[in-house]
């Protein structure tokens, strides 16, 4: 593999903790086989003592898969944190390795919370029940705090009556171990001396806690704060904005080469980001040259969305790899019944470590909430506009309305752009291919 000065930099380190922040597009992946790969092939370490955790299975296999087709076969443990604390549990936890209790997946946690809804349905109104699961800025805390006390209660006595855990009582229950320094809990810990840590900035509290438990003899961290978006599920900002206090001597790193998007995107992505005040300062450097197709898009209203869908569906622009994305699932079926192809539609949430050749951002409707936001949410939102944007690669479309609400944060969002950026009409995109 070739890397970059920045990357090797990274891959030759053998600081004992180092934080990586890898801009968006920056090759993070490659670094962290390349560095994976140096430390089993020149034997620095035991490589079945070398764990990675990442946040999602796919993450997981293409980091397996890269770093197999680079040095053969490995014994590196390659996990998503709920899987690798159950994969701990099953092998030493006294009662859960002898009664092993199902895992609940998302499906039935979503079907718990909606037989739910339904039974106390007056409770909380006509209010969809696709709202209520979709984890929208914590939608029931803020508007059902004793709602979501009464359904926490219920689902955690589900739990105890069927014997079964979700994903969270995972870690929770190896931490537990950890803080009482039980027996099976400081046998598993021995298992590891290094560990790696992808996409760090989605970790909460309790996984950073249990990080400081685990206390391996290295540890490595990388990701960017910058697309830190996933609150509703508890992550957090702090442990990568203050991963120096939690583990020192730290060294810092900087992935700042974008090898994904032409200059005008990367631009374009920094000006909603560029308003926040809680992150890590970081310019981030084009490696492409070319001109990018940077637009907006003022439609008449946020349902005037049947001229995208020619354009969407015509073969030379699908060759383009066009993704439309929106904020919200329940935004998705209002832009399937205007015709645009289901499998040409994301939430950024889902397109989040992806990447498109054309990006439609949606900022006409669907993000729910209102512009005068605590600081903290407007920061993570500001962040999820960000990782939409950042997707493209040659093309961005930025849709908004014509009539502005000032209460709206879409149109707050929308008027960022107003002055950098051409608009244009739906009818005159078509020109543009």
């Amino acid at each position: 593999m070739n890397f970059n000065e920045e990357q090797r930099i990274v891959i030759e380190s053998k600081s004992k903790y180092k934080q990586v922040v890898a801009a968006a597009g920056s090759g993070k992946t490659s670094t962290m086989v390349g560095m994976l790969a140096k430390i089993v092939t020149e034997k620095e370490e035991n490589p079945e003592k070398i764990l990675v955790i990442t946040f999602s299975r796919k993450a997981a296999a293409e980091i397996r898969e890269r770093l197999n087709r680079t040095i053969g076969n490995s014994p590196v443990i390659i996990k998503t944190f709920h899987a690798y604390c159950l994969y701990i549990i099953k092998k030493y936890h006294p009662h859960y390795g002898e009664n092993s209790a199902d895992i609940i997946d998302p499906e039935e946690k979503n079907e718990f919370f909606r037989n739910y809804f339904k039974r106390e349905r007056f409770k909380i109104g006509g209010i969809p029940f696709d709202l209520l699961l979709s984890g929208t800025e914590n939608f029931l805390k803020k508007f059902f705090p004793e709602v979501l006390k009464e359904i926490e209660a219920d689902y955690k006595k589900y739990k105890e009556i069927n014997r079964k855990l979700d994903f969270d009582d995972l870690v929770s229950i190896y931490l537990e171990g950890l803080n009482k320094k039980e027996a099976w809990a400081e046998k598993a810990r021995k298992e590891v001396s290094t560990v790696v840590v992808d996409e760090f900035q989605d970790t909460d509290l309790t996984q950073l806690e249990w990080l400081q438990k685990l206390d391996p003899e290295k540890l490595t961290i990388v990701g960017d704060d910058y697309q830190s978006i996933y609150g509703f599920r508890g992550a957090s900002t702090i442990p990568f904005l203050r991963f120096k206090e939690f583990f020192s001597p730290c060294e810092t790193f900087f992935l700042k080469t974008n090898y994904r998007s032409l200059p005008a995107i990367i631009r374009t992505s920094a000006i909603p980001i560029s308003k926040n005040k809680k992150n890590i300062k970081k310019k981030i450097i084009p490696f492409r040259e070319g001109k990018a197709k940077v637009r907006l898009i003022e439609m008449e209203n946020e349902n005037s969305l049947a001229p995208l869908s020619e354009l969407m569906t015509r073969a030379n622009y699908l060759r383009n790899n066009a993704m439309f994305l929106c904020r919200s699932n329940f935004r998705i079926q209002k832009i399937i019944q205007a015709g645009i192809p289901s499998d040409r539609i994301m939430t950024i949430h889902a397109a989040k470590g992806l990447e498109f050749d054309t990006v439609i951002l949606d900022l006409s409707t669907g993000w729910n909430l209102k512009a005068d936001e605590k600081p903290e949410t407007m920061e993570e939102e500001r962040r999820i506009l960000y990782v939409g944007l950042s997707r493209a690669k040659n093309n961005l479309f930025i849709l908004g309305v014509k009539d502005k609400n000032k209460n709206r944060i879409e149109d707050l969002f929308y008027s960022y752009f107003r002055f950098r950026t051409k608009k244009i009409s739906v009818e005159k995109l078509k020109s543009l291919f």
